[in-house]
């Protein structure tokens, strides 16, 4: 779910993928594409009634981008409204969902990762300003110093911290610049599992290396590269595995009992797990997605990825108000009219401001603190058959009482 977020993968290739699960056995069906759902919710009815009556027309199980299930969590703490809702099934079935089912929150994992390395920042253990290089240039696999070569000139020794954290060392990302290619393969072997190693081998492989964007610190792309190095980063200076440090310093402490990192961790929690789809394609179900690792390899729910955000903005991730300030700060990516910071994303919702990021699966996670405004939400369609931004903005009406 994305309202002006980062950018979306794009899905060129689903035609000729489509062909390939065919073949697989999957069977896809292919409609006419729906009406647009209605956006006129009952005034009368409570704001419960009228999210429930949103939710559930913006249900739409038929056509090639399926919409099966949609999960809520809103909070208002200046007027006392609290909602926890579900509409749909959790997949192609007659399974009702409820509103604790786990999903794949995608690149909201990001925020997390920018939250430890903000930590380790305070800690004394590592500077933003330092060269990332600094840390994993002796990972052998890693290849660094020919990581970004830029008309021929090496570039990777000039690429901060503050740089991965931000989008703008020009890092490519093969899940956006060599979109075809890797969709194709991950499609034809989707059970194939991923390693950090893994990962920057097919960034090699691909040949991302030689087609950065620009030199370090002059420009923005957004680009899950740089949270892999993030999650190195991490790695190296904490003496631990990237799942271990996320647990220890954000999920113990916020008692995220549901959220755990897929495929590189024993699964937590509860175990109901509803369905993401990218187009007919069931992501959760036929497609491993080890490749997301630290640009989004986490499972949660709505309510535990509230308490994190919630969390975040009450301060209990680090020891001064100045951190995260910094953290929201994005006057860098401003300056060039985009709104990301450090692993936050500044999102316009009824003409106001809100925090948080997007997954690409489906999903959303902002925060308001003036007012205390939460929403977490899945809505379990990367490619949604409506406008997804309109729905927001419609909920946030109710939440906030507009």
């Amino acid at each position: 779910m994305s309202t002006q977020s980062q950018p979306r993968r794009r899905i060129p290739v689903l035609v000729i993928v489509a062909g390939v699960i065919l073949a697989a056995g999957i069977i896809i069906a292919t409609r006419r594409k729906p009406e647009p759902p209605s956006l006129d919710y009952p005034p009368d009815a409570s704001e419960a009634e009228q999210i429930a009556f949103l939710m559930e027309e913006h249900i739409v199980p038929q056509g090639g981008a399926p919409v099966h299930g949609f999960v809520l969590y809103a909070r208002n703490t200046s007027t006392g409204l609290e909602v926890h809702q579900a509409a749909g099934t959790i997949g192609r079935s007659d399974t009702p969902l409820d509103p604790d089912y786990q999903y794949n929150i995608a690149s909201i994992t990001k925020p997390v990762v920018a939250t430890i390395i903000l930590q380790l920042m305070e800690e004394g253990a590592l500077s933003l300003d330092d060269p990332a290089g600094q840390y994993v240039a002796d990972i052998e696999w890693l290849r660094y110093d020919e990581l970004h070569i830029l008309n021929g000139t090496p570039h990777a020794a000039d690429i901060t911290i503050d740089h991965l954290l931000q989008h703008r060392s020009g890092l490519a990302d093969f899940f956006l610049d060599a979109e075809t290619r890797f969709n194709i393969s991950v499609l034809t072997h989707p059970q194939r599992t991923f390693s950090p190693q893994r990962i920057i081998e097919t960034y090699y492989t691909y040949g991302m290396n030689e087609v950065p964007h620009f030199a370090p610190g002059e420009g923005y792309y957004y680009s899950d590269t740089n949270y892999v190095l993030l999650g190195l980063i991490i790695e190296q200076v904490t003496g631990q595995s990237l799942p271990e440090a996320i647990r220890e310093r954000v999920l113990e402490p916020s008692a995220m009992a549901d959220t755990y990192f897929e495929y590189y961790e024993e699964a937590a929690g509860h175990g109901r797990r509803m369905d993401s789809f990218l187009g007919p394609i069931n992501m959760t179900r036929y497609i491993n997605l080890s490749y997301e690792w630290a640009g989004g390899g986490l499972v949660s729910t709505t309510t535990d990825m509230a308490a994190f955000i919630t969390d975040l903005f009450a301060g209990a991730y680090f020891t001064s108000d100045e951190t995260l300030a910094l953290m929201l700060d994005n006057s860098a990516n401003a300056a060039e009219g985009k709104t990301y910071a450090r692993g936050i994303n500044h999102y316009t919702l009824n003409d106001t401001i809100y925090y948080g990021h997007g997954g690409f699966y489906g999903s959303l996670l902002v925060h308001e603190p003036q007012q205390g405004v939460t929403i977490s939400a899945h809505l379990a369609q990367a490619t949604a058959p409506y406008d997804v931004s309109a729905l927001m903005d419609a909920i946030v009406a109710i939440v906030t009482g507009e």
